[in-house]
């Protein structure tokens, strides 16, 4: 069962370039920028740091990633501040004052055959680069691809994970060529065969994709307008049928590498340009808004800054909604600091939500219907309430949900089921965790 969507390929025109956003006075750069990951502090009140200095740094199996100052000047507090999952965490605030390594200079691209597979890895840790596929779960890519065992293939998807955005769009449209320089450097570290490039089969510059189709570069043309479309298992399907599969033997699995366009431009700031990840493209829209545009955006710098530089809003608005009305989530407010995972952000007025009040389950059975994994949400739901038990076969079906979000979409008594669904996912796998390490 998928859900269609209108598709997005006819706004990309409207859209020429990727601007940079003002430099806020100060920026609030959050000590996790990855799922499930807490950083620590490197540096504390006082002290005086340059852009891209290492500022935090989080230590896993043995491997060091880590955080970079967004911008120059002195680190006024240790504070914290809200993340649009709604978590607390503590944060490292700058104020700007100084002059940039990055900003404005000419980067020299490094040749992508002097680059070895250390070395590569290497750079992706140091440079802290995250793997934004799913927008909800970031993961740093270089602890990724150390625990991939054996990857056959690497998919880029090109089109974004929630079709209500356009960010991952608008970077292939307009760093194509990167996204494909970085695909390749990234192939030859995980002595990967194929790279596939998902993409939208609406898309304008199509010639220009099929231009860079060689015999390890192959298109999968999806259709966006159809939800969901870019999630692992929907690739692997699209292409047990496509063309590429038929003229190729190609194969896809789980266990390959999947990465979005923007995380992909990382990989070429990161390997080749020896930029840290310290910026963002984000997108910016809304009816709140005069116009929308799409920046690129200091990591750290306060949603409230952003909006004052597009010239303030042109109606107040009623909902912050981040990284997409389906897979994104409500922003705490307008002090919250661009993270490494936020792709987009929409401000909306109240006259396109208004009821939000929570009803009772009636038993509509649309959740079933429309789920694409044929689980049942509103059953696992009610046994998180504890009206009924989670038995085994229930808590089996958590584990296969993609997070699609389809089915609160479709609920007509508003229940947060697939938040609900998620969280109790994370609780099976913590305790689960927890379990292991005991034994």
């Amino acid at each position: 069962m998928s859900m269609s969507i209108p598709a997005v390929s006819s706004a990309l025109k409207n859209y020429s370039s990727s601007q940079n956003s003002f430099i806020s006075k100060f920026v609030t750069i959050p000590l996790a920028q990855e799922y499930g990951r807490s950083y620590r502090a490197l540096v504390k009140a006082g002290d005086r740091v340059q852009e891209g200095d290492r500022i935090a740094v989080c230590n896993t199996g043995g491997h060091s990633t880590y955080i970079h100052a967004s911008v120059p000047g002195e680190v006024t507090e240790i504070c914290s501040c809200i993340l649009q999952n709604g978590r607390q965490e503590f944060a490292i605030r700058i104020k700007f004052g100084g002059s940039f390594k990055y900003l404005g200079k000419i980067a020299e691209e490094a040749s992508a055959d002097s680059l070895s597979p250390l070395s590569v890895t290497e750079s992706l840790f140091d440079k802290g680069v995250v793997n934004t596929f799913t927008s909800s779960h970031p993961e740093s890519l270089g602890l990724q691809i150390r625990m991939i065992k054996s990857c056959r293939c690497i998919v880029v998807r090109m089109f974004d994970e929630d079709p209500y955005c356009m960010t991952d769009s608008l970077v292939t449209k307009f760093y194509f060529e990167r996204i494909v320089s970085a695909a390749k450097v990234i192939a030859r570290t995980l002595n990967a065969g194929m790279i596939l490039l998902a993409i939208d089969q609406k898309m304008q510059d199509k010639p220009l994709a099929k231009s860079f189709e060689s015999d390890t570069v192959r298109l999968l043309e999806m259709n966006i307008s159809r939800y969901p479309c870019g999630t692992p298992g929907e690739m692997i399907a699209a292409l047990a049928k496509s063309g590429p599969k038929k003229s190729q033997d190609i194969t896809l699995c789980a266990q390959d590498l999947f990465i979005d366009a923007s995380s992909m431009l990382e990989v070429y700031n990161a390997v080749l340009l020896d930029t840290p990840a310290i910026s963002r493209n984000v997108h910016f829209s809304g009816n709140c808004l005069w116009s929308s545009c799409i920046l690129n955006v200091k990591v750290g710098t306060p949603i409230k800054d952003i909006v004052a530089q597009l010239g303030g809003f042109a109606k107040p608005p009623a909902l912050v909604i981040v990284n997409g009305e389906l897979c994104g989530s409500s922003a705490q407010n307008l002090e919250q600091p661009v993270t490494k995972d936020i792709k987009s952000v929409r401000f909306v007025s109240s006259r396109k939500f208004t009821d939000e009040q929570i009803y009772s389950c009636v038993s509509c059975g649309h959740c079933r219907h429309i789920c694409p994994a044929r689980i049942s949400p509103d059953l696992i739901y009610s046994a998180v309430l504890g009206e009924t038990a989670l038995d085994e076969t229930l808590e089996k079906s958590v584990m296969i949900c993609s997070s699609c979000g389809l089915c609160s979409t479709v609920c007509q008594a508003r229940l947060p089921l697939s938040h609900t669904i998620t969280v109790l996912r994370e609780n099976i796998q913590s305790n689960s965790a927890q379990w292991s390490i005991q034994d």
